[in-house]
């Protein structure tokens, strides 16, 4: 498998100030990239540009041998097939968790429509699956509002998996999470999400571990350092910069970021 994301001097300023500047990255297709990064380092802009978000000031972005650069959000999901979970979960909270599956199925269903006639049965079969695996098969007839923060996220995460995105951007999939979810999302992440292409972007150093075989970081939107976790965690910049404070934060009394 080669490569299916690139981006060549990617840049993009807001009033002046270069959130992101020449960031050249490539990943491959069945990869899982994580990104990390102290705040303001770019990385949600740089997800925010290969979603089509936002215009960069200049640069490319080129998916699948397409250049993609200034595409519209819709255009870069339905025809790119770039899925997106956002930091928050986006759910539907006054719709059961499989009925958020169902309708998060591409098969152009709008919502009103979702309530006047049944999924197809191939979406609601899959719709079981994904609910399984996400290990949500039990409250599937629940509320999104009566899931947990936890919950919730894992459904999101399903909802993505319903479109069989050929890029998943995961930001923060772990965020508002304990530790026991945590681990849980990245035993997830490895076991349903082996060979697919996803882009994580994640600040808990303990997930990073658990999921991560190449890192990117930035740093001051530039890319700081990239190559296997290992290599990151002992590059003396990156310390520097970055990890030395988030041990900081994971430490007992700290918050974490």
């Amino acid at each position: 498998m080669g490569e299916i994301l690139r981006t060549e001097r990617l840049s993009v300023s807001f009033g002046g100030f270069w959130a992101l500047r020449d960031v050249n990255l490539s990943v491959d297709e069945g990869e899982l990239r994580v990104v990390i990064g102290p705040n303001g380092a770019g990385k949600t802009t740089l997800m925010d540009l290969i979603t089509g978000r936002i215009r960069p000031a200049y640069g490319k972005i080129f998916f699948s041998g397409a250049d993609i650069t200034g595409k519209s959000p819709d255009e870069v999901a339905a025809k790119y097939r770039v899925g997106r979970k956002f930091q928050g979960p986006n759910v539907f909270e006054n719709m059961t968790a499989a009925e958020n599956l169902t309708l998060a199925a591409p098969v152009h269903r709008t919502v009103p429509s979702s309530f006047l006639r049944a999924a197809p049965c191939g979406v609601t079969e899959k719709a079981g699956e994904i609910l399984e695996q996400i290990g949500l098969a039990q409250k599937k007839n629940r509320m999104a509002c009566e899931l947990s923060h936890g919950e919730r996220q894992w459904l999101e995460i399903g909802m993505l998996m319903m479109q069989d995105p050929k890029l998943m951007i995961l930001d923060e999939p772990t965020a508002g999470m304990t530790e026991s979810e945590t681990h849980r999302t990245g035993e997830m992440i490895r076991e349903l999400l082996a060979g697919r292409t996803v882009l994580v972007v994640e600040h808990d150093m303990n997930f990073v571990r658990q999921v991560a075989r190449t890192v990117t970081v930035l740093h001051m939107g530039r890319v700081l350092a990239e190559g296997p976790l290992a290599a990151i965690e002992n590059d003396p910049e990156v310390v520097r910069v970055y990890l030395k404070s988030s041990k900081t934060e994971e430490e007992p009394g700290h918050a974490g970021a």
